[in-house]
């Protein structure tokens, strides 16, 4: 687990500069705190910075073939390393190390660019072929790990954060006006896309080679969803689940320094302890986040499954004092990131890494086997949409307008009102339309008129058909779930997992989103995963003998902050200075009267805006620190 970063000109006579190698590792040294290394070599620099996870003395990167021909960066863990060693040294493949990166150097010299295809993990590396004057760049299945580039007609550049590449000043800082757009309607930045029109991150599953100044890109791996056409009983799907859970975690436990668990309380992570308990024998050490409010508060659910493990655990809450951190943490994403669980996923990692350097956590279950309630209500807004258009806006929607506003996660307010809101939109944005932070017409509203006019006639939704196309035969529920799977998992869940955990130099794993679980879940049917009201049919049915009746049985909350409270209360003056009048006219994008009504509506409890309070915060706290700063530096 580490940081990485690299230069690659295109003119081979010009030597790569190791003063802007050395300035792009320093803006990711929390990432790495343990190790620094750098190649030169003609056109071609790598670097890396790294955390010491497996062969903690003699993992030194970049890491070199035999014949010094081949150099590698990585960041990531590779858990199938052992066997994979053993078969390259039956080969005739010499190691210098006992580190899982040396496997991916010799596997290369075995299959070439097509060495992904054998590694079981989360990666993104960059391969320096120096016979073929080639750069390989690859980025894991899912994009558990990060790789971001920026190429102009001289050079390509790369390196595992935005703050890493703006270090260089041949880089544009013109913001891309679209991802703006994307950004205020999803709460994060989706698809290929960052905040700089100039920067781009390489898609999950694609290796992109450069030579000669030309880059090819290669998908290697592609999800289908190939259910049995002759189903089996579902108590074989449970003992296949729980039989593919215990090898990922076996797999993932490979670690030369302490490790736990996070336990939210729910079914995802607890599984992750009870397989961790019957692979070893032992109890591990778990953590969990709580808070003062019960509607939001998992730990109590958390502790059940801690005792039922025994495990050492921990537990530890967040306040709304903790919120008004994400200023200083924005900075590690590089651009505008709204959900508001960042802050409490850097303070777990923070609070354990006292204890623990490794951790695996739960995500990946609800995208698997059908856990979110958007999954449901996609159902039901398929036989809301054949009602007559004057019946749903004369009744619906009034009755969800004219719904008292509470303080309640799952209050009937916010459930119609969510279910009403997104209804209307499915037909464009699928299960997406449940997630949306501003719709159309809010956006018109938000962004100025001068910022409006710089964006093309576009729909946010574009990328989610462009996802649903990829598995056009698949079922309405799998389409909903492949997308949350391309989308939402690793441009907003799992960036925030890579960058608070790295803000604190710790290594989250992910077994439940190893790669032969999720080809396995492909092929269990949807009345397994998802029917009437009920959600995670399989898991619930699988895990009754691994997790208490109160976990089994409790309904989905998720992973979240009773921020719309707090913004009534503690964080009030708070949020008001972030965005006064003065401050909101400086950035030229948002409208301050359209800001300040919501505040006031927000405040006046006539509506709940929290995740669009939130996200105006987010973007102005990263305009102010990150966007506004980097035009300061460049002069």
């Amino acid at each position: 687990m580490c940081g990485i970063a690299g230069q690659l000109l295109f003119d081979p006579d010009r030597p790569a500069e190791g003063a802007l190698l050395a300035r792009m590792l320093e803006a990711m040294a929390h990432r790495g705190p343990d190790d620094e290394g750098t190649l030169l070599d003609g056109p071609v620099g790598l670097g890396m910075r790294r955390l010491s996870i497996i062969d903690v003395d003699g993992g030194h990167q970049p890491i070199l073939n035999e014949d010094e021909s081949k150099a590698v960066v990585f960041n990531g863990e590779i858990y199938n390393y052992v066997e994979l060693r053993e078969d390259l040294i039956r080969r005739g493949h010499r190691f210098r190390t006992k580190a899982d990166t040396e496997v991916i150097v010799h596997l290369y010299e075995e299959k070439g660019a097509a060495c992904v295809e054998e590694l079981n993990g989360m990666f993104a590396f960059a391969l320096w072929d120096a016979a073929e004057r080639q750069l390989m760049l690859a980025r894991d299945r899912i994009g558990i790990k990060p790789l971001l580039w920026y190429a102009d007609e001289r050079q390509l550049l790369f390196a595992s954060e935005i703050g890493s590449l703006m270090t260089c000043p041949a880089v544009p800082r013109d913001l891309d006006a679209e991802a703006v757009d994307d950004y205020f309607t999803f709460f994060y930045i989706p698809g290929q896309r960052s905040i700089y029109r100039a920067i781009r991150e390489l898609p999950p599953a694609h290796t992109a080679v450069w030579r000669g100044g030309r880059c090819r890109t290669r998908r290697y791996w592609q999800l289908r969803y190939d259910v049995d056409a002759r189903p089996r009983p579902i108590e074989e799907y449970c003992e296949a689940y729980r039989e593919h859970l215990k090898r990922a975690v076996r797999l993932q436990l490979r670690s030369d320094v302490p490790l736990g668990v996070f336990l939210s309380g729910g079914l995802d992570s607890g599984s992750v302890v009870a397989a961790v308990a019957k692979t070893t024998g032992q109890p591990c050490q778990t953590f969990t986040v709580g808070f003062a409010d019960a509607s939001y508060d998992e730990s109590p659910h958390a502790r059940l499954t801690a005792e039922m493990y025994g495990t050492e655990h921990h537990e530890f809450r967040i306040t709304p004092e903790d919120l008004k951190r994400t200023g200083d943490l924005i900075g590690h994403f590089g651009e505008p990131y709204g959900p508001y669980t960042m802050v409490q996923g850097h303070a777990i990692s923070r609070f354990s890494r006292e204890r623990i350097k490794v951790a695996l956590a739960g995500d990946g279950g609800d995208e698997l086997f059908g856990g979110y309630q958007t999954y449901i209500a996609s159902r039901w807004a398929r036989h809301y949409l054949r009602l007559p258009e004057p019946l749903r806006r004369g009744f619906f929607q009034k009755f969800a307008a004219r719904l008292p506003v509470t303080d309640s996660l799952l209050g009937l307010d916010t459930m119609v009102r969510e279910f009403v809101r997104g209804a209307e939109m499915y037909e464009r944005g699928g299960n997406m339309a449940w997630k949306v932070v501003f719709r159309d017409a809010e956006r018109e509203e938000l962004l100025t008129g001068e910022f409006r006019r710089s964006l093309p006639p576009r729909d946010p939704f574009a990328h989610v058909r462009q996802l649903e196309a990829l598995v056009a035969a698949a079922s309405d529920l799998q389409k909903g779930m492949y997308v949350d799977l391309s989308m939402f998992l690793p441009n907003c869940v799992l960036t925030q997992t890579d960058r608070m955990s790295m803000a604190a130099s710790q290594e989250v794993r992910v077994p439940i989103l190893d790669h032969e679980l999720i080809e396995f879940a492909a092929t269990v049917p949807d009345a397994c995963k998802a029917r009437g009201r009920k959600t995670k049919i399989l898991i619930r049915r699988a895990l009754r003998d691994w997790l208490p009746p109160g976990v089994l049985n409790k309904r989905k909350t998720g992973f979240t902050t009773p921020v719309p409270i707090w913004l009534r209360g503690e964080l009030k003056g708070f949020v008001h200075d972030v965005l006064s009048p003065e401050a909101v006219r400086r950035t030229g994008i948002l409208e301050p009267a359209c800001v300040g009504r919501l505040l006031a509506e927000h405040d006046g409890r006539q509506a709940d805006h929290g995740r669009r309070i939130w996200a105006m915060v987010s973007f102005m706290l990263w305009h102010d620190r990150c966007y506004r700063g980097a035009h300061a530096a460049r002069g």
